[in-house]
């Protein structure tokens, strides 16, 4: 039988056995949530599905619009871009579009809008849904200043629609470890915090 020979750089074989050591003290409940499937529920039917709209097709927007449309129809789009709007028309063929985001808004029959737009029309556009009668989804940063976030927080309060904003890195699993083994201690006394932006 001949041997097995494979060659491990160092920096493999450090990064490797610091991986494996992290992985050792892991707390319980974080190598159960890796493990553990995802919750599936049951598809609702064609009638009780919300109807969704996009605003702005480029980039993000698109996936956030195929995301939710495992959970919705979607039935418009909207972008300034013709390329963009022509991509999102050949995705979603069914899907009214337009070019103006405020005559997307005089539709009745949209229940949901996800904001994709550049950062400083969130607040415009999350604002206008909200006025509209349609729960928002909007994109990361939700606001560029606290006054946008205020005047956001009271239309919400006003009209009692559903406002969100896309964060889920901050509540991905290793966030969440990042904060427990900070809060129990376990890398030592924080002393500094670089914030890169």
């Amino acid at each position: 039988m001949t041997p097995f020979h494979t060659h491990v750089s160092r920096r493999r074989f450090l990064k490797t056995s610091a991986g494996l050591a992290a992985a050792a003290t892991l707390p319980k409940w974080f190598l159960d949530e890796c493990e553990a499937a995802p919750a599936r529920t049951q598809p609702l039917g064609p009638n009780d599905q919300p109807a969704v709209a996009l605003v702005v097709c480029g980039g993000m927007g698109t996936g956030d619009a195929k995301n939710a449309s495992r959970f919705g129809r979607l039935v418009a789009v909207c972008d300034l871009d013709e390329s963009h709007l022509a991509a999102a028309k050949k995705q979603w063929p069914d899907a009214a579009t337009f070019s103006d985001f405020r005559k997307l808004m005089e539709r009745e029959d949209i229940h949901v809008v996800i904001c994709g737009t550049v950062d400083h029309w969130h607040t415009l556009v999350s604002l206008a849904a909200m006025r509209a009668g349609k729960d928002v989804y909007c994109e990361k940063p939700l606001t560029l200043t606290i006054d946008e976030g205020q005047r956001l927080v009271k239309v919400a309060q006003q009209t009692k629609r559903v406002l969100q904003t896309g964060s889920q890195q901050r509540s991905d699993k290793n966030f969440r470890l990042a904060c427990e083994l900070v809060r129990n201690g376990r890398i030592g006394k924080l002393k500094h915090i670089d914030v890169w932006l």
